[in-house]
C-alpha cells in the first residue's frame, strides 16, 4: 500500500477554484487548474509520495505482484485504469473516443508513417480505447450523443428564422443520415460559418422570448469559437445536466464535451482523443467520421446502486456506479461514525481518494498508519485484501475508489 501523489495538469479550459478549494489550497489565479491525475498513465504517473519515484515505475519493477496475474494476463502489465478530478469552468473541445480495435489499427498505422507520438498532428497516443463515466461532485452539464434525426430538423427549422440555408441539410435529416449531415455540416467554409453564427447572435439578441438552455450555450460558445460549427453542438447533441451524486458513462464512438463542473473521471488508461469541434488543436474529419458512431443516443444518468455494509467495528455504505467494461469501477465508500477502525475488504490494484474528512489508513494490525484528508489518496496492490480507515474529528467522510471491474 503506497501513499500517492497526483499530477496537476493546467489546460486553459480549468478553474483558478474548484480544485485548489478541493485541496484546501490558495486560488491559482496564474494557471487554472483543470485536472489531477491519480494513476501510472506514462504522460503523469503519480509519485510515491516522499519519494522521486511513480507508480508506472514501481509497478514496472514487478507488474505480477503490483497488478495480480489475471490484470497482467487479461490487459498487459499496465495499470488499466486512470482516475482524476476534472473542472471545467469553459467547455472543453467535442471529442469522440475510439474502439480498441480502432486504436489498434490508427496507432500501428502512425507509427509505420513514423509520426512522432508528441506531434500535435498525432491522432493515436497508444493502442488502447477510453471509455470513461464522469461523477458530478457539483452541478455538471455536458453534450452527449446525437440527438434524433427528427429533433435535430425541429431545431433547425427555428434556426432557418437567421439562417436560411440550413434549409438544405433537411433532406439529409428526413433521411435519417445522422453521418452526411455532420460531415456536410462540418464541410461549411469558415466564412459561411461565422456569417451563420453571427446571424443567429443577433437574432437571439433581438429576441423578446427567455432564451432556451440551447440558446443559452450556443451564445456562450459563439463568443470563443465564432467561426467553428462546433458551436452548433447544443443544438444536435443531447444537453445532460448531472446533479451531484449523478455520473454518465461515455463509451467508444459517443460524440461527447464536458461544458462545465467539477467532477471525478474514471477511465481506461488511454490518452486517445478525436476532436470534433470547439477547439484550436488538430482536427482530422476523415478519422473522426470513421471512429463517431451516428446513431440516436439517449444519454442514461447513472446513479449509484448503494449498499449497507457491517462490520466488526460499525457499517459504512458502497454506492456503486456500473459501467458495461472490464477496465474500471467506480464506487463511493460512505462513513457516518468510523471513529474506531472499520475493516474494507480490498481487491487490488486499486486508488483510495478521499473525498472529506481526515482519516488514518493501514493495512493490518500492527502496520504504520499514514493520514489522508481531501484530494490525498492511495495505491493498493494486488496482495492487499484488507484495509483499515479510522475518521479523525467526527468520522464523517467519504472515498472514491477506482479498481478494475473484474475480479482480480
Amino acid at each position: 500500500m503506497q501513499k500517492i501523489v497526483p499530477r496537476v495538469q493546467d489546460y486553459p479550459w480549468g478553474s483558478t477554484q474548484w480544485i485548489p478549494e478541493f485541496l484546501g489550497l490558495p486560488m491559482t489565479e496564474e494557471k487554472p487548474w483543470a485536472e489531477l491525475w491519480y494513476g501510472a498513465h506514462p504522460k503523469a504517473p503519480s509519485l510515491l509520495e516522499g519519494t522521486d519515484i511513480d507508480l508506472l515505475q514501481w509497478i514496472t519493477k514487478d507488474p505480477e505482484k503490483r497488478l495480480g496475474s489475471k490484470v497482467v494476463n487479461t490487459f498487459g502489465p499496465q495499470l488499466p485504469f486512470l482516475l482524476k478530478l476534472l473542472a471545467a469552468a469553459e467547455p472543453l473541445s467535442i471529442q469522440c473516443h475510439p474502439s480498441r480495435k480502432q486504436a489498434q489499427e490508427g496507432f500501428q498505422k502512425e507509427n509505420q508513417l513514423g509520426i512522432p507520438l508528441d506531434s500535435p498532428s498525432r491522432n493515436y497516443k497508444d493502442p488502447n480505447h477510453k471509455p470513461e463515466i464522469l461523477l458530478a461532485l457539483s452541478p455538471f452539464t455536458a453534450l452527449c450523443g446525437f440527438r434524433s434525426p427528427l429533433t435535430i430538423l425541429q431545431q433547425c427549422k427555428r434556426l432557418t428564422l437567421a439562417i436560411p440555408k440550413l434549409e438544405d441539410f433537411f433532406p439529409l435529416l428526413e433521411g435519417g443520415d445522422l453521418e452526411g449531415f455532420y460531415r456536410s455540416f462540418f464541410s461549411l467554409p469558415k466564412g459561411v460559418v461565422r456569417s451563420w453564427i453571427l446571424g443567429y447572435q443577433a437574432l437571439l439578441s433581438e429576441s423578446s422570448e427567455s432564451l432556451s438552455l440551447e440558446d443559452r450555450w450556443f451564445c456562450r460558445l459563439a463568443q470563443r469559437y465564432p467561426e467553428d460549427p462546433g458551436c452548433f453542438a447544443p443544438y444536435y447533441l443531447n444537453l445532460v445536466e448531472l446533479s451531484p451524486g449523478e455520473a454518465i458513462f461515455l463509451d467508444s464512438g459517443v460524440l461527447h464535451a464536458y461544458l462545465q463542473g467539477f467532477g471525478i473521471e474514471l477511465m481506461a488508461n488511454s490518452d486517445n482523443v478525436l476532436r470534433g469541434g470547439l477547439t484550436s488543436k488538430h482536427m482530422d474529419l476523415d478519422e473522426l467520421l470513421r471512429v463517431i458512431r451516428f446513431q440516436h443516443e439517449i444519454p442514461k444518468v447513472i446513479r449509484p446502486k448503494r449498499t449497507m455494509i457491517q462490520t466488526r467495528n460499525g457499517e459504512y455504505w458502497e454506492e456503486l456506479y456500473p459501467v458495461p467494461v472490464l477496465e474500471l469501477s467506480l464506487s463511493i465508500l460512505r462513513f457516518d461514525r468510523a471513529k474506531e477502525a472499520i475493516p474494507v475488504p480490498a481487491r487490488g490494484p486499486e486508488i483510495l481518494l478521499c473525498g472529506e474528512g481526515v482519516w488514518e489508513v493501514w493495512r493490518e494490525s500492527g502496520s504504520e498508519a499514514f493520514l489522508l484528508k481531501r484530494g490525498e489518496a492511495c495505491f493498493l496492490d494486488s496482495s492487499v485484501t484488507e484495509v483499515f480507515l479510522a475518521g479523525r474529528n467526527d468520522g464523517k467522510g467519504w472515498f472514491a475508489r477506482a479498481r478494475v471491474g473484474m475480479d482480480g
